[in-house]
């Protein structure tokens, strides 16, 4: 489903190396990517800054999370993208999910979204 350079990113900077303070650095800068990208206007920069894996690590939390206000499709491709991060947890899913109505996340997020599946 995900495009195999896209998964490969993913894992890398969802997991790293896989050591705890990775870990907590990784939150820390979701912290950040995701109180950016609440701002609609933001989503363009924060992929030039932050990348598209940790921006898309940020989108598929903020589905997962409130998948009952997105279509399948979207929640699909959410799901695949977290099935990547092994070394998540409640306190790291809640860091990075976004505060933004659904359907500017959805409207923001589909080129990723189309860019990153298979074809």
């Amino acid at each position: 489903m995900l495009d195999k350079t896209f998964t490969a990113e993913v894992r890398k900077a969802a997991n790293g190396d896989g050591e705890r303070e990775y870990l907590f650095a990784l939150i820390h800068e979701l912290r950040e990517i995701s109180s950016a990208l609440s701002n609609r206007y933001q989503f363009d920069n924060c992929m030039k800054k932050y990348g598209r894996a940790k921006v898309a690590i940020c989108v598929a939390c903020t589905i997962t999370r409130n998948s009952y206000r997105f279509e399948s499709p979207q929640i699909a491709w959410a799901q695949a993208v977290m099935k990547l991060w092994t070394n998540k947890n409640d306190r790291s899913i809640s860091v990075a999910t976004i505060n933004i109505h659904p359907a500017i996340l959805a409207d923001n997020s589909h080129d990723l979204r189309k860019a990153t599946l298979l074809k």
